[in-house]
């Protein structure tokens, strides 16, 4: 093992995850194959060279256009990414490859999975657990695209500490840790939780999610530090809404003053620039309120008198209203009597006479018989012979009937007059009514309004005397006794926080430690790396500055990680990293030469066996090291200007629709 990293021992023979071989293929049926990309654990160089003769053209010498990107982004595909970037690559791949795809075999916690993307849209996606390409093109492999995808969300995802983030209950997906491992070119490398340009990652908080989320991966965030951050954050969101309401709560004796003011001199018309309280030099608000209440008590005594005359006038209109109501009932009734002889209808005959001699409903002393009206002979003998009286009125009629008519006509009459005398009271008497009903309601409204003036001058003397000697209301107190144990809970929480991250600080040192490591072996003592995990921005640092220097603390970052989950069991970091052209991210060729040697240097120096427990894939425009210019490690030569020496072994063109082509 190479001496700077000879107290390092590894944890595992091969990453966790890693690509072994990549296929891309012209058509499926019949498998043709365009390209075969080899990789391994280790270091993997996808070089675009720049051809040595000086009469190549500007494209042709540029390194670019070759299909670096390219190979990123099919890698990307395979392990389930369905970004917009990649849906564009697939749309011009599938202009020249109407029937291809690209396919992998692809290592995840020790089981070997093939994979089948196509390029086209509507076709189906493949997986299976296996070697052979064939025999997964022909569907003869256990498994599926959603069983590879479930494998890597458990072997990576699932293991994690929490299935969500603190703070956002974000739900964590195998892509946000793709996104990390995978790095694109386009964002420059300008930050190290900058994954991506574009694509988006679906974290909620952009800028607190994936820093949380790194510390998870880690290992520097286990379930018990989860639960303690969720119980801060749920803790301190209950402050800062408690703080907000004692705000309004504060203030509340100031608005509800103006407001109850203001409402009191509405209710008494009265100017803004009158005082509230008495003076002696003219009327006030307690001036006004006092008239008004007295002024209000005046007129309700008037009403009440007004009101007792008006009730004592109506009774002798009702006694003389129920007179004239039963005697037009009798008029009523001996019409109806009459009528029925007329019409020998002698049932409605024995019918009306029940109800005016009301023989059914008698009851109490019968005062003939000095006996209850129930054991008296004669209204028993009434009741038993109802026709008696029907028999003599009828032959009455039969021997007088002109005169019947004569005395039916003039009870006709009777009752007319009965009728027309008892509307004329009955609307003297709604009249008188309507009256008292007017006068208790104007006296009830004045009441009424009475009470409520007292009640807002109560309301604001109470007010402005709890103003004035600086009580807190009932509800600010309560809410100022429940800050105070809300603050206890906080700050209880926290400590408990701060505890737990110290005892996780084992960890972070450790990582501190590898950081150092390798920083020194990239610059020296002088660059002087180190690990913040509490950074939001900048977890790796170098103590030089400097554009090239930042990129290189991003590349610090991931080279720390893919060496850390080689040698520390707590890493839930794949081992597997993927950057894109970082020396065209302003990075100098000296420090881009030793970044390289360190990778290379790390991979002998943890390999045992012949295995390499991380791999690490970088493409480059610039030429390795020398050392480092061998099929070991690069994986991959591109060459602008021939076709058979890029990606695709031909240009991919966008694909032009009907109305292009013509």
């Amino acid at each position: 093992m190479d001496g700077w990293l000879q107290q390092y021992s590894t944890t595992r023979v091969q990453p966790r995850l890693w690509v072994e071989r990549l296929w891309l293929l012209e058509s499926k049926e019949p498998q043709v194959v365009v390209r075969t990309v080899a990789l391994h654990p280790g270091l993997n160089i996808v070089w675009a060279r720049e051809p040595e003769s000086p009469d190549a053209s500007g494209l042709a010498s540029a390194g670019h256009g070759v299909g670096k990107t390219s190979l990123c982004l099919l890698m990307r595909y395979c392990l389930g990414d369905e970004a917009p970037s990649i849906t564009s690559l697939r749309e011009k791949a599938v202009a020249g490859f109407p029937k291809g795809g690209v396919a992998a075999k692809v290592h995840v916690d020790g089981t070997a999975w093939l994979v089948y993307r196509p390029y086209g849209a509507y076709s189906q996606s493949i997986a299976g657990i296996g070697n052979d390409l064939e025999s997964l093109l022909a569907g003869q492999l256990p498994g599926d695209f959603p069983a590879f995808s479930m494998a890597l969300h458990e072997a990576f995802i699932a293991k994690l500490p929490a299935s969500t983030l603190p703070g956002s209950s974000q739900p964590l997906e195998w892509r946000h840790l793709l996104a990390w491992c995978i790095r694109d070119q386009k964002t420059r490398f300008d930050g190290f939780f900058h994954w991506r340009d574009g694509d988006g990652l679906g974290f909620r908080r952009s800028r607190q999610d994936p820093p949380l989320f790194v510390r998870a991966v880690l290992g520097l965030l286990d379930a018990e530090a989860d639960r303690l951050i969720r119980d801060v954050e749920t803790a301190q969101t209950a402050m800062n809404s408690l703080e907000q309401k004692l705000l309004e709560l504060e203030r509340e004796p100031v608005y509800g003053l103006t407001h109850v003011e203001r409402q009191l001199r509405t209710l008494l018309k009265a100017d803004e620039d009158l005082p509230v309280l008495e003076t002696t030099l003219g009327p006030s608000l307690q001036s006004l309120v006092a008239d008004a209440l007295a002024a209000a008590q005046r007129a309700e005594e008037v009403l009440d008198r007004e009101t007792e005359a008006a009730e004592e006038a109506l009774a002798p209109l009702l006694v003389r209203l129920e007179g004239l109501q039963r005697e037009s009932a009798i008029r009523s009734k001996e019409t109806e009597i009459a009528q029925s002889l007329l019409d020998a209808n002698e049932k409605e005959y024995i019918r009306l006479m029940t109800e005016l001699q009301q023989l059914d409903n008698l009851a109490g002393h019968c005062r003939h018989g000095d006996v209850d009206f129930s054991a008296c002979d004669h209204i028993a003998m009434r009741r038993g012979t109802p026709s008696l009286p029907w028999r003599i009125s009828q032959r009455e009629v039969e021997a007088d009937k002109p005169k019947l008519h004569t005395k039916l006509q003039a009870a006709k009459q009777a009752e007319l007059s009965a009728s027309a005398v008892l509307k004329a009271r009955e609307s003297i008497v709604s009249a008188k009514r309507a009256e008292v009903r007017r006068l208790q309601m104007r006296k009830g409204t004045s009441a009424a309004q009475r009470a409520h003036l007292k009640s807002v001058w109560a309301d604001l003397e109470l007010r402005a005397a709890a103003r004035a000697e600086g009580k807190d209301s009932p509800a600010l107190k309560r809410a100022r006794d429940q800050q105070e144990k809300l603050m206890r809970d906080l700050n209880t929480k926290k400590a408990a926080l701060v505890k737990r991250n110290q005892e996780r600080s084992e960890r972070a040192e450790k990582i501190k430690d590898l950081t150092r490591t390798i920083a020194t072996r990239l610059l020296g003592e002088e660059g002087y790396g180190r690990f913040v995990p509490e950074s939001d921005d900048h977890p790796f640092e170098l103590a030089v500055g400097g554009e090239a220097y930042q990129v290189l603390e991003v590349l610090l970052g991931d080279i720390t990680c893919i060496i850390d989950a080689a040698t520390a069991e707590a890493s839930h970091h794949p081992g597997f990293v993927v950057h894109d052209c970082p020396r065209e991210a302003d990075m100098s060729e000296r420090l881009y030469r030793e970044l390289l040697l360190t990778a290379a240097e790390a991979a002998a120096g943890l390999s045992g066996n012949g295995a390499t427990p991380f791999q690490y894939i970088v493409t480059t425009t610039s030429a390795p090291p020398a050392a480092l210019q061998s099929s070991e490690h690069i994986i991959l030569e591109l060459l602008p200007g021939a076709e058979d020496h890029l990606l695709f072994k031909r240009r991919l063109l966008p694909q032009l629709s009907l109305a292009e082509v013509v």
